[in-house]
């Protein structure tokens, strides 16, 4: 008995030095109704012992809602997965009982708490129940003072995909005993990690892009609401301490009123004097900016509201060692939990402040927008009115007005049509938000930047677009996007515009449709009917279903909004016939994308989200790892997004991967995937080997050259590291239309977001590069002039036969954030249109 007791003592010794008392938690000399259950009664576990689900936070706050009078749970929507999307409101019962006078009552002072929208920083999803209960439970007076005139909105999961990908994996890994070597597994997750939502992305780079369905959902809720402070809670390396806003002065986005600025500095002092209670060392203006208005902390900034970053510390595993100490999961939760105190505090006793800024934001930005020579922007939808639909929800989503063009207007030499041209006036209340979106800057007080720097409206979607300096006459009359498509008994065939609707969705069903998709490689001009090339043909012969045709040209038309065309006769009035050799039959696509380590995620998860979401074309996503095992005839594309393949590809699949593509297969390769399969899948002769070393060497003196003038401050290097950073800029581009690659993307000159190191060699064969860098090189956001240089005349996409098949490459990501309407067909044209490419050497 007296052993069993011994190795009893034992355990308990080595249990998980993850928990602490409730006590630990909260601010000295508390009182709190016994009432109401605490986490840990109901959890059955101490907070941060391990970290907690979602499934258990929405069921705590639940029964926190259900059981006060104070508190009342919203669900707002759902993930790709499934899970719930709450926000908890908590203040006064008399509010709770009105809420949707409160909501609308701009004397309430209404605070958002958000936290861990990147699922593996999640100590303030774990702080978010502690937050609910102690607000309902204290009977502290400054607080109950508060609630009687203040909303409080707990978003405890901003990410619930993410949270849970996390919490099985690190929770599947913790051991028994205190495992605090950050080699651990437990502080190292897998590919692709709990950062991300269900296809992989960030979500704190999408509240302005809005394509994500989390967004979408969380921002509808803040226009709603259109909270005075938004804190976003999030989590940075584990040797750190924590930070809170402001950040870096000289990066703050110009168009952040100085008040915004001053309400920030006024709610520092509240954090500080938290954390220095419980003696956390802290730090802020010294890194993160306040700049990219598609963060958490930055797009409540453009609209009256005041949003506030945190960064803890992380401790992924419970406990870990780092050089400047240990790092726990429990002190992460107490110091989001203070720091949400904080807010309330400083929010409340600076209320008045906070609620006049609110109420004069929008008539002061109005006010300041009509001394600018711009009255608004002008959009042209006529080549697709379904982007012009989308491009209407964008706007509701982000409470921007909008009208359509009510005569024919020219501006800058291209013509606007009435009723299929979009105006947005910069006299309304999101006028601050719409001079973001249609930003050109190029030049900047400070050249850090945390994100991109750019992020045109226009420009990304791939839209005609125009000031506008006068007054233009308007009215309300929506896009609408209905083809009026009709039937013909007598056609031989139905050609699809690939300009028109969502056209790559509906062959893309049409292929699964019928064996025999025709797709062509030039103009039609048949039975009076003008199409693009890229247009795709459906046969049609004595052994067509009437019926089944029918119901698969009504999908097609309801379901994708694709103009199509009967023809009676394959004898073209002019070009070339419906039987022409460039009139070539589909291969149905089989697409590979490789996944895992070594690859970037994010842009994995845009093409995965596009195909899936857009194109409703399977991918078969593979880890890099098992394409050795891997049949790849199976297969009539593989996508390799960027990433480092050096390491993780060898030679004897290097030699697979160059027999597949000779003997049909695409490869499709992007950035540093185009920079590897340059140097690996393909065999240039030694004097071009040889050349390509000598300049390669040129290049890196005159780049040491220009890096090592002979002496350099250590201050400056932050401001020069900058230069030679390509952190997300808008690039001017020419395009070949007539490439097949280039079918339904419209215009001569578009634009491509450029993020990273990698750059493509230009090619020998000049007929190969359809997309290629303008010498102007800058459209909007900071390229430094290192940059300017590398970049001009540079190939953005180089598609080059390869036997019976071809390598097609980017310069950069067609589907950036998946909010690149205007490059994403450069991307779906390399799985329909590869075969069409013809060898021009």
């Amino acid at each position: 008995m007296k052993r069993l007791t011994t190795l009893f003592g034992v355990m308990l010794f080595c249990a998980p030095a993850f928990a602490e008392p409730l006590d630990y938690y909260l601010p000295k000399g508390g009182m709190y109704d016994a009432s109401i259950p605490s986490p840990e009664t109901v959890l059955g576990q101490p907070l941060g012992e391990r970290h907690l689900r979602h499934d258990q936070i929405i069921s705590y706050l639940s029964i926190l809602a259900s059981s006060r009078p104070e508190a009342r749970l919203i669900d707002y929507g759902r993930t790709n997965e499934g899970r719930r999307l709450v926000l908890l409101a908590i203040s006064n019962a008399s509010n709770i009982e009105q809420l949707e006078a409160t909501k609308s009552n701009p004397n309430v002072l209404k605070i958002w708490n958000g936290f861990s929208v990147h699922g593996n920083e999640s100590s303030g999803s774990n702080a978010a129940v502690l937050y609910a209960w102690y607000l309902l439970a204290t009977n502290n007076p400054t607080i109950k003072a508060a609630l009687k005139d203040t909303v409080v909105l707990i978003d405890p999961s901003f990410n619930p995909d993410g949270l849970s990908r996390f919490t099985t994996y690190v929770n599947n890994h913790r051991s028994l005993t205190t495992v605090s070597d950050p080699n651990d597994m437990s502080h190292n997750e897998i590919w692709p990690g709990g950062r991300t939502n269900h296809y992989w992305f960030d979500l704190n780079r999408d509240w302005l892009l809005l394509t994500q369905t989390e967004s979408k959902a969380r921002i509808k809720q803040f226009q709603q609401w259109q909270p005075h402070i938004l804190t976003d809670h999030h989590e940075m390396g584990s040797a750190a301490s924590f930070f809170f806003q402001p950040g870096v002065p000289s990066r703050t986005n110009p168009l952040i009123s100085d008040t915004n600025v001053k309400l920030t500095e006024e709610l520092a002092t509240y954090h500080a004097k938290a954390l220095d209670q419980v003696a956390q060392p802290y730090y802020s203006k010294e890194s993160f900016d306040d700049f990219y208005p598609g963060k958490g902390s930055t797009y409540p900034d453009l609209q009256g509201s005041v949003g506030i970053l945190f960064e803890q510390a992380r401790a992924m595993g419970g406990v870990i060692d780092t050089r400047n100490g240990q790092r726990s999961l429990a002190a992460g939760i107490r110091n989001q939990f203070l720091t949400a105190i904080s807010t309330l505090q400083g929010g409340h006793e600076n209320r008045q402040g906070f609620i006049e800024y609110k109420k004069n934001f929008f008539k002061n930005a109005i006010e300041q927008a009509a001394k600018l020579s711009v009255n608004g922007y002008l959009l042209d939808v006529s080549d697709n009115l379904s982007r012009g639909v989308m491009l209407q929800q964008f706007l509701t989503s982000h409470g921007i007005r909008f009208s359509t063009l009510a005569d024919d207007k020219s501006i800058n030499g291209h013509d606007y049509p009435a009723g299929q041209s979009i105006y947005i006036s910069l006299n309304q209340p999101q006028t601050t938000l719409i001079q973001s979106l249609f930003s050109t800057g190029t030049s900047f007080n400070d050249n850090t930047f945390y994100d991109v720097s750019a992020w045109h409206l226009g420009m990304a979607w791939g839209l005609p677009w125009s000031e506008v300096k006068n007054n233009l006459r308007t009215n309300q009359q929506p896009i609408v996007d209905k083809p009026q498509n009709t039937y013909q008994k007598n056609a031989v065939a139905y050609v699809f515009d690939w300009h028109s609707g969502q056209a790559p969705a509906a062959l893309q069903y049409l292929s699964q449709q019928s064996t025999e998709v025709m797709i062509s490689g030039k103009p039609l001009n048949i039975d009076g009917h003008q199409l693009p090339a890229g247009s795709f043909v459906l046969p049609v012969n004595a052994e067509t279903n009437e019926d089944q045709l029918f119901a698969t040209l009504s999908t097609i038309s309801d379901a994708f909004k694709v103009k199509w065309y009967p023809l009676t006769t394959a004898l073209a009035d002019s070009g070339v016939d419906l039987g022409s050799p460039v009139v070539q039959k589909l291969k149905k696509p089989k697409v590979m994308m490789l996944v895992g380590d070594g690859v970037d995620a994010y842009q994995a998860g845009s093409l995965w989200h596009l195909f899936d979401t857009r194109v409703y074309l399977p991918l078969t996503k593979v880890r890099l790892s098992d394409l050795s095992s891997v049949k790849l005839h199976q297969y009539t594309h593989i996508i390799m997004p960027d990433g480092n393949y050096q390491q993780r590809v060898n030679e004897k699949m290097n030699e697979k991967l160059i027999q597949w593509m000779r003997q049909g297969g695409h490869l499709i390769a992007i950035q540093r995937a185009a920079n590897w399969a340059d140097k690996n899948l393909k065999k240039p002769i030694k004097e071009k080997q040889e050349q390509a070393s000598e300049q390669g060497k040129k290049e890196a003196v005159t780049d040491q050259q220009e890096d090592q003038p002979g002496w350099k401050a250590y201050a400056d290097y932050d401001q020069d590291a900058a230069e030679k950073v390509l952190g997300g800029a808008i690039v001017e581009a020419r395009a070949d239309l007539s490439h097949p690659l280039s079918f339904g993307t419209h215009l001569p000159t578009q634009y491509a977001l450029m993020k990273g190191r990698a750059v493509l060699q230009p090619t020998d064969n000049l007929y190969d590069t359809p997309l290629q860098v303008t010498d102007q090189v800058r459209a909007a956001g900071f390229v430094s002039d290192h940059w300017h240089k590398k970049l001009q005349s540079a190939p953005l996409v180089i598609a080059e036969r390869n036997g019976e098949g071809s390598l097609i490459k980017f310069g950069f990501n067609p589907n950036f954030r998946a909010f690149w309407h205007g490059t994403q067909r450069w991307i779906i044209n390399a799985i329909f249109m590869a075969d069409l490419i013809r060898r021009t050497n």
